[in-house]
């Protein structure tokens, strides 16, 4: 929504507006859609697109007024465009400085949060016990590899970060007809959708079930904006078109699809309970840094342009005053009035005593100086405000200081994860809430391929979602661990695979069937095979020749290679 010209001033004064509002402004800019069911069936179940419009469009124009306006403002500010450019003031008009100076705290608190936590991919893994269902695995592989499944993550957990909610938009693909005159079965394709365009209209009762869900946005052309809007059900989508999406404008219907998810296919993500931004409500500290920062800029660019206080008299060459006509200027004795020769690109002053007469006490004499006018900056106190404005915004955001001298790469895990701690309590806050909204999208896409007949029903509910924190490691820490708990013989096979996957990034199951590939390649072309193709009557005699018993145990040279790394 930022290439919306009256929506991004409109974000310029929404911190205007809540000062001037509050109790009324901080509800209604973060304000929970909600309707009651039998209203809610009263509109849609009449499949009249102009009684939805209405409905829709009551919605709209709230979004638009109320909502949009600041997440526009918190999206600005992730984008480097802080308030400090486009605050009033004096100052150029009188000749002094006027630098507007952004932070990078945004940015940086938001990069910080979401490379922590998803900065390596999230694993779905079978949780059930039962073996896992390898169709339903595959779809869902397929599904991830085909929508960019990594990076989608990222960009919405950037949405999360900055405005507190983000929204996903799944729908299918076309389906092609072959040279036989089969259909393909359509793709399901994932979409994240820009916070201030989208929103979710849910029913009243505890369980907030979405009823649907509106996602507008405009279209520029030739200094003309057009929007249109879609309308989501459990069932259908309704395409409008609209020429201002502020109060009295009209919906225009343009037409309607089925869906076949059986539920609003717009998923919204929380990133707390309340739906706010991890940095949001430090952004006065963000705007006092700013202010700040500017102000020590703009005091000493006024310092490299102070004015010169000259005490005494200039010692310099002089020349008659002009008229612009050329004929000189005369005082009151008729005598030609004369002034200094000034060169302004001379690098020397020239100063003399400046002595004034008087007839009773003798001549003053006052002596010559020259001396920049400029006011005493306390820069120890200006240092000290900064740093403490700096403490806060990490402290409040639990973001760590990585420029901090004590946060360096020699402290150990146990002091890192202390100062992570706070980060870490934030993190399992939203990896629950975010897990909330992915087994949502794994329903929905349960949903679709079960009426296809492609995996049954509510087979996802299997899954679980597994989150690696994406912090620095010490990979020979992990291998003597590993090896450690090897030995031990505590953990299974499959845990140790686990837990060594941070090093070798692939998953339990990949190596676990790499293991099971080896063994087999090992069985058909090494000594195992070799041993294998002897005939019985053959293995009978040479045990005879070398006095084995039945009971002596012989081990093929891949066993005996692994007995023997074991026993190391």
């Amino acid at each position: 929504m930022l290439d919306n010209k009256e929506l991004f001033f409109r974000s310029l004064n929404s911190q205007l507006l809540q000062k001037a509002n509050t109790s009324k402004s901080i509800v209604e800019t973060n304000k929970k859609y909600c309707i009651p069911e039998d209203k809610f069936n009263n509109v849609f179940s009449s499949n009249n697109p102009e009684t939805i419009a209405n409905l829709a469009n009551d919605y709209i124009v709230h979004h638009y007024t109320y909502q949009a306006p600041r997440i526009t403002m918190l999206q600005r500010y992730y984008y480097g465009d802080n308030d400090i450019h486009y605050w009033v003031n004096d100052k150029a008009a009188n000749g002094r400085a006027d630098n507007r100076i952004a932070s990078g705290f945004p940015k940086f608190i938001t990069n910080m949060r979401v490379g922590y936590r998803l900065g390596k991919p999230i694993q779905f893994k079978w949780s059930d016990n039962t073996n896992p269902d390898n169709e339903i695995i595959d779809l869902v592989k397929k599904f991830n590899n085909l929508n960019d499944e990594e990076y989608h993550e990222k960009v919405m957990g950037i949405n999360l970060s900055i405005t507190g909610r983000a929204y996903e938009l799944l729908y299918t693909g076309e389906s092609v007809q072959d040279a036989n005159g089969d259909w393909s079965i359509p793709d399901v394709h994932l979409k994240a959708i820009d916070p201030a365009t989208c929103f979710v209209v849910y029913d009243t009762t505890v369980e907030s079930k979405p009823l649907f869900a509106v996602r507008y946005y405009a279209y520029e052309f030739n200094d003309k904006t057009v929007y249109y809007a879609d309308v989501y059900t459990s069932s259908k989508l309704y395409h409008y078109k609209m020429q201002t999406a502020n109060t009295g404008g009209k919906m225009e219907y343009l037409s309607d699809d089925d869906l076949s998810f059986n539920q609003v296919p717009i998923i919204e993500y929380y990133n707390n309970e309340n739906r706010v931004g991890d940095w949001e409500q430090k952004i006065d500290n963000i705007d006092a840094y700013d202010l700040a920062m500017s102000e020590m800029a703009n005091s000493q660019e006024d310092f490299a342009n102070a004015k010169l206080m000259i005490n005494g008299d200039m010692d310099f060459e002089k020349e008659p005053l002009t008229k612009p006509d050329g004929t000189p200027i005369l005082d009151e004795n008729g005598e030609p009035v004369f002034v200094p020769k000034v060169d302004t690109q001379d690098r020397y002053l020239f100063l003399k005593p400046s002595v004034i007469p008087n007839a009773n006490n003798g001549n003053t004499v006052i002596n010559s100086s020259a001396e920049y006018l400029t006011k005493n900056l306390n820069e120890a106190g200006w240092e000290i405000y900064i740093k403490r404005l700096v403490a806060d915004i990490h402290k409040d955001t639990n973001t760590p200081d990585v420029s901090d001298e004590n946060f360096g790469g020699n402290n150990s895990g146990i002091a890192l994860a202390y100062k992570l701690f706070g980060e870490d309590q934030e993190r399992s806050m939203q990896e629950s809430l975010y897990t909330k909204g992915i087994m949502q999208r794994l329903r929905l896409l349960n949903s679709y391929w079960s009426s296809l007949k492609l995996c049954d029903k509510d087979i996802v509910n299997k899954f679980s979602i597994k989150y690696l924190p994406n912090v620095p490691k010490n990979d020979s820490e992990i291998v003597n661990m590993f090896n450690v708990l090897q030995q031990s013989g505590a953990l299974s096979d499959k845990t140790l695979l686990e837990f060594v996957s941070v090093i070798t990034g692939i998953d339990a199951e990949a190596e676990e069937e790499r293991i099971k590939q080896q063994q087999q390649e090992e069985g058909k072309y090494g000594f195992d095979a070799a041993l294998q193709q002897v005939d019985e009557s053959q293995l009978e005699q040479a045990r005879k020749q070398l006095n084995l018993d039945d009971t002596t145990r012989i081990e093929t040279p891949s066993d005996f290679i692994r007995r023997m790394r074991s026993e190391e």
